[in-house]
């Protein structure tokens, strides 16, 4: 019966390998004409509209890795721009995940269009084109999936507030408008931007004050604000990521300018309104401090908008003081204790000033271990006594000491004491300790002696501990 099925098993796969090499091969899917970079589509004319099937299409080996390396079933797409403009390009395909990157150069040589990058959406890229150069768009699937691929490549006007000439003007504060800087560019003569010359995506805005006040700007992009009309000498403030603060005045006009680079130029939101005031803020890093060590002291502009300080004072109480120019912070070391009404005065880096006082207390508690009399000789199963004496030479202190005997396995606390130590007394502490056979030899006895309870901070720890040796006999 086995020698049956194994017959049988052979006939079957004879059967179909044989099926195999006489029945026709599965039909694949032919890849479109513009598969490749040398027979890219050539686009004519705008806009544009285009469906390829990209099911058979590939990828070459010398195609450009592109904005996001894992892509396929690609197709090309060639354009020249007749004059210099703004175009959109749309990649549609249903059922799977676009990618799209624009070059220009020749194959081999490809050079990627800064910013337009489309994987895993269906967003359009607007950018800018220039006369007599031809863009190569690369459409794909981002996933190495294929399907009914639909590109569309059209006009697009530029902004209504491109040009200084044609600023938007801000009505009043607060005011929120939305702009897309994919449609903008800089104008020949616009000033440059002291914080940043590689931002070419502009656009402008103009506002004027009824009332002098401070404004700020926020883009979440480079923002440039001139008093008058734009030029280098008449930058008032310039930032990049954060707000732009200015003091208007009545009469004036104020230029304002959103720019971005290319990988960053799209729609934006911007916020003017008015300022808000400084709330400085000097906090010490302990209060109560001590005479025995430095104080540090952190200041802060407290200012929402995050603007750095450049100039100001901190004031300590006591007749002395030291110049800022940062926040961060500073320190100070007191002289005799006391209560002291500190003073601190700010000037952020937009002309901001703001001003604040803080109360710290110098109280300075300190406590010494002065002695740690222990027996010099002992004898196994005797006891001893053993004295530690704290002096106390600033307030009244209730100070408790731990008696510790040191062993291979470590501190071995023996012995706690809290007793009361008035101020300019020594007090000792009074311990007995018997020892035992494990101690002969040499016994290693360490006193430590802490406020209690800890509501003070103790100035200087280094004078709180001391050792002391005896030697054992059997």
């Amino acid at each position: 019966m086995t020698n049956t099925i194994v017959r049988r098993t052979w006939t079957a796969c004879l059967a179909a390998a044989v099926l195999a090499v006489l029945a026709p091969g599965v039909a694949r899917a032919e890849a479109p004409s513009n598969d490749d970079f040398d027979t890219a589509a050539t686009i004519t004319a705008l806009p544009f509209e285009s469906t390829v099937d990209t099911t058979g299409a590939t990828v070459a080996a010398d195609d450009p890795v592109g904005c996001q390396s894992s892509y396929g079933n690609s197709v090309w797409f060639r354009y020249t721009a007749p004059e210099d403009g703004i175009v959109r390009a749309i990649v549609d395909t249903p059922g799977y995940y676009p990618f799209l990157t624009a070059y220009t150069g020749t194959r081999g040589g490809l050079a990627r269009v800064p910013g337009v990058c489309v994987f895993g959406s269906r967003n359009p890229e607007t950018f800018h084109v220039t006369a007599g150069t031809t863009y190569h768009f690369l459409v794909g699937a981002n996933y190495h999936d294929g399907g009914a691929t639909t590109f569309r490549l059209e006009s697009e006007p530029p902004a209504a507030n491109d040009d200084i000439a044609d600023a938007l003007r801000v009505p009043g504060l607060p005011t929120t408008v939305v702009g897309d800087l994919s449609r903008a560019w800089t104008e020949p003569g616009e000033p440059t931007p002291s914080c940043d010359a590689t931002a070419p995506h502009s656009l402008w805005y103009v506002y004027s004050p009824a009332t002098p006040r401070w404004v700020s700007v926020s883009a979440g992009r480079e923002v440039t604000v001139y008093r008058g009309t734009p030029s280098v000498e008449s930058e008032v403030d310039c930032t990049r990521g954060t707000p732009a603060v200015f003091h208007a005045q009545v009469g004036e006009d104020y230029y304002v300018r959103v720019a971005a680079p290319p990988e960053y130029a799209g729609p934006h939101t911007i916020d003017f309104a008015t300022a808000p005031a400084l709330r400085p803020t000097v906090y010490p890093a302990q209060n109560p401090a001590n005479v025995l060590e430095h104080t540090l002291f952190n200041v802060n502009a407290g200012d929402p908008l995050g603007r750095s300080i450049v100039g100001g004072e901190l004031t300590f109480g006591d007749g002395s003081s030291v110049p800022i120019t940062s926040g961060g912070y500073f320190q100070h070391r007191y002289a005799t204790d006391g209560e002291y009404r500190l003073g601190l005065s700010v000037v952020t880096d937009d002309g901001r000033t703001g001003t604040a006082t803080a109360t710290l207390r110098v109280e300075t508690h300190d406590v010494t271990v002065t002695a740690l009399a222990a027996p010099a000789t002992a004898r196994a199963d005797q006891t001893k006594p053993i004295t530690v004496s704290v002096t106390n030479d600033r307030y009244d202190e209730t100070v408790r000491v731990e008696l510790y005997k040191q062993s291979d396995e470590g501190a071995i606390r023996i012995g706690v004491l809290t007793l009361s130590v008035p101020a300019g007394r020594t007090v000792q502490f009074p311990f007995a300790y018997t020892f035992g056979p494990a101690d002969v030899g040499t016994v290693t006895f360490r006193a430590v002696a802490r406020l209690d309870p800890y509501g003070w901070t103790e100035a200087n720890l280094g004078d709180n501990e001391m050792s002391a040796t005896t030697t054992v006999r059997q």
